[in-house]
């Protein structure tokens, strides 16, 4: 597993992480809608794999943009062996600044895999991606949200919450501006995007919790977690205690972070 990758996946019996973590890419890819020669733009693309792994099977043109400038290096040198360095191309760069970067209309499709969650509101996200796209375009993420089982009037849950988005690094967001509701609400009320399709896939019947790995691991002492936010361990920046607070909000049915929402520019 490459730890400074990782992202959670929906799992089956029997699963490989990185089957898994496959799988999970290429079903978002799957609603792309997308043509050779389209251009795409991943946000918060880490070290590239999944833009490399997309360049590759679909023969579209991806840019991909990261905060951390040493992960668009290696993203870069990534896509020079697996031969695509003509199709794809990083930038360090943010969901703030997008539209510093690119003009408006300059995609064909935009995607991203868990890393809007430090975003201050769904809004500032999906106003950015709609512009960006041309008309008829694609937008595709998998967002971290709260599940309609969360309480934002519930002490426990609301102290959880708050546990979870420190630990974790991504900010506060009052529980409602990052419940599952309020990113579908968004798009629905947006004047450029149109929700053709919202799952979360943590509800399927036939796969297993997602946050099993973070059990596991929680009760292996040779795990190796990041000391904080700014470093790397086995699962990424993830802590401790950041995996503490997800496995607890998994357990609880109050957090998901695979919610795939599929937007159309209009």
């Amino acid at each position: 597993m490459d730890s400074k990758n990782f992202h959670f996946s929906a799992l089956y019996r029997g699963d490989k992480y990185q089957a898994a973590y496959a799988r999970h890419q290429h079903y978002l890819f799957s609603k792309l809608n997308l043509r050779p020669g389209m251009r795409v733009l991943e946000v918060g693309c880490g070290r590239g794999t999944a833009a490399v792994e997309l360049a590759t099977f679909a023969n579209v043109s991806v840019v991909g943009i990261d905060s951390d400038a040493s992960l668009i290096e290696y993203a870069s040198r990534c896509a020079q062996m697996a031969g695509v360095s003509t199709r794809t191309s990083f930038a360090i760069g943010d969901i703030a600044s997008l539209m510093h970067q690119f003009a408006t209309g300059s995609f064909d499709a935009i995607y991203s895999i868990e890393s809007l969650k430090e975003s201050s509101t769904f809004q500032e996200i999906y106003d950015q991606a709609g512009s960006l796209l041309k008309n008829g375009g694609t937008l595709a993420v998998y967002e971290w949200c709260w599940t309609p089982t969360m309480d934002p009037l519930d002490i426990n849950h609301i102290r959880l919450a708050e546990f979870l988005e420190d630990q974790t690094g991504v900010g506060r967001r009052n529980i409602t501006q990052r419940a599952l509701e309020e990113a579908t609400k968004t798009i629905r009320d947006s004047e450029r995007l149109d929700l053709v399709y919202v799952e979360d896939l943590a509800c399927r019947r036939s796969t297993l919790p997602w946050y099993l790995p973070l059990d596991h691991a929680l009760s292996d002492t040779r795990t190796r977690w990041a000391p904080d936010s700014r470093s790397y361990g086995a699962f990424g920046k993830l802590t401790r205690n950041g995996a503490i607070a997800l496995s607890q909000a998994g357990h609880l049915k109050l957090f998901t972070p695979m919610v795939l929402l599929v937007a159309k520019r209009v």
